[in-house]
């Protein structure tokens, strides 16, 4: 993603900065024809629990839905959820996606086989590795973000470490240096090291676990 350079993650964010009213809101530019998703979005993510109430479980070559709760759409199923209770990023952050948008108005041209096929990109089985970026971009549902200074809170974004480990999340708000330049970011997902859903931060480096590239998407339901 232009703009950003090589971004990894911390292992831990203490507790006291999960306070939602810490976390600024989106400023959004005027989209003529579309409806943002954005606030929609971080409405959803504040009724998620934190930590093992849903614990992720992501085993590589075995597929699992990973998301919290079986998921319909226009009365037909779109996800399972396992008997473990396991999420994982993809699942997690594609629920919420379809959450959102039910809420706001999906539009009538999207049907659920559309939906079907947009999971298997959201979940970068199609070969993509854009994830969500891919999954809304190509068919009008989200507009490609290419810098991180120009994200804004509820935007989804796809990461990929230099250890070639991705990572599909909710953008909450940047980092700064002193100067004001941005060092990275604070995200929203689910992953091992918060045992399940979480906020963790991104910084820049060059290890293993530092993040190699990062692409965003704002979600969008066009108008009738």
């Amino acid at each position: 993603m232009a703009g950003l350079g090589s971004l990894g993650l911390t292992a831990s964010v203490p507790r006291r900065v999960w306070a939602w009213g810490q976390w600024p809101a989106p400023v959004l530019p005027p989209m003529p024809g579309l409806r943002p998703l954005n606030t929609t979005v971080l409405a959803l993510l504040r009724e998620y629990t934190f930590g093992d109430a849903n614990p992720y479980v992501w085993v590589q070559g075995f597929h699992t839905d990973g998301t919290t709760r079986d998921l319909q759409y226009r009365g037909v199923p779109m996800a399972h959820r396992a008997n473990t209770r396991g999420i994982h990023c993809s699942g997690i952050t594609f629920e919420v996606w379809l959450r959102a948008i039910e809420q706001v108005g999906a539009p009538p041209w999207l049907t659920p086989t559309d939906v079907l096929d947009l999971k298997e990109t959201w979940y970068v089985r199609d070969g993509s590795r854009l994830g969500p970026v891919e999954a809304l971009a190509s068919r009008k549902l989200g507009i490609r973000i290419d810098r991180i200074d120009d994200l804004q809170p509820g935007d989804f974004v796809q990461f990929w470490r230099n250890s070639g480990k991705g990572h599909s999340a909710v953008f909450i708000a940047p980092r700064r240096r002193r100067d004001g330049s941005v060092r990275g970011l604070a995200f929203w997902s689910a992953q091992s090291s918060s045992s399940g859903i979480g906020i963790r931060y991104a910084s820049r480096g060059v290890g293993p676990d530092h993040l190699a590239s990062i692409h965003g998407v704002r979600p969008v339901s066009p108008v009738s």
